[in-house]
């Protein structure tokens, strides 16, 4: 195999907590997770060698960082030259760079046939970031730990996404850093919300859910947002990772496109529609 062409898939977080923090300075996590149709295209090209000149696109590395790790820890002698048509956006919190990362390991093994099974490339996705194993998992998950915890949930494929990405980013750091500042705050009832997502209750899991980081930006925009997609019919609203996109849940796509499309919500940032999907890396095409 010389060539293969992946779709690297966008998550969202149904929620998002923060449990404790490590002795090395790294947040413990508990989040409800969901890959969604969003995605990058990532082309790999089988290549004698490696080199950072080889890669037209990659989000903070982290493809040519997947791609040299695997490399190094499989002892495969060859290289890959990647490219990778983007359209998650950058600083979202919707693992654009790890969803990248993910795709180049799962194509990498499959272009070399080395025969990694999933734990095995998980455990080498959480050294390139934290979502990155979610992104190899895909699907409907509650991630733990780093994010290296992935408890496999039943695919919640009902519904469908209006994602707003305003027009700045968020630094990660200083979220996790700011959250750690702030007095204690409403945290997500994840087994409420769970069970609500079972039933297809938007109402009940917009009850139970929280983002503890969307207190930690402190950004206005964040809450304008959140409320214009409920006045345009969100069932529930809630930013994604540590931000700054924002999205609505909606039982109907008709609805989600219809208030996509209206300039009150247009006006805010970048517009995406998408649907859940229940992988995070699909294989398009390969020979």
């Amino acid at each position: 195999m010389d060539k293969i062409i992946l779709l690297a898939r966008a998550k969202l977080n149904l929620s998002l907590d923060i449990t404790g923090l490590r002795e090395d300075g790294y947040h413990l996590m508990d989040m409800v997770m969901q890959s969604v149709s969003l995605s990058d295209c990532v082309t790999l090209e089988k290549s004698d060698t490696l080199s950072p000149d080889d890669f037209e696109y990659s989000e903070s590395d982290t493809g040519y960082r997947a791609a040299k790790l695997f490399l190094d820890t499989t002892g495969v002698k060859g290289g890959v030259k990647v490219s990778i048509e983007k359209t998650i956006p950058s600083q979202a919190g919707m693992a654009g760079g790890s969803a990248d990362a993910a795709a180049v390991l799962v194509g990498l093994n499959r272009m070399y046939a080395t025969g990694l099974n999933r734990n095995e490339l998980c455990a080498m996705g959480v050294k390139i970031g934290a979502d990155v194993p979610f992104c190899l998992v895909g699907g409907t998950a509650r991630v733990g730990g780093i994010g290296e915890k992935i408890e496999p949930l039943p695919f919640f494929g009902q519904g469908h996404y209006l994602i707003v990405k305003p027009p700045f980013g968020v630094s990660t750091p200083a979220a996790f850093k700011a959250f750690d500042s702030m007095p204690d705050c409403p945290r997500p009832d994840q087994k409420r919300l769970i069970a609500a997502m079972e039933r297809f209750d938007i109402a009940e899991m917009a009850a139970a859910t929280e983002n503890v980081l969307e207190r930690a930006a402190v950004l206005d925009t964040i809450g304008q947002i959140r409320r214009a997609l409920i006045e345009h019919g969100a069932g529930m609203s809630l930013m994604t990772g540590s931000g700054s996109a924002v999205f609505g849940l909606y039982e109907r796509i008709e609805d989600a496109v219809k208030a996509a499309n209206m300039p009150e919500i247009r006006k805010l940032g970048e517009i995406f529609v998408c649907s859940p999907a229940p992988e995070g890396v699909t294989v398009a095409m390969e020979n």
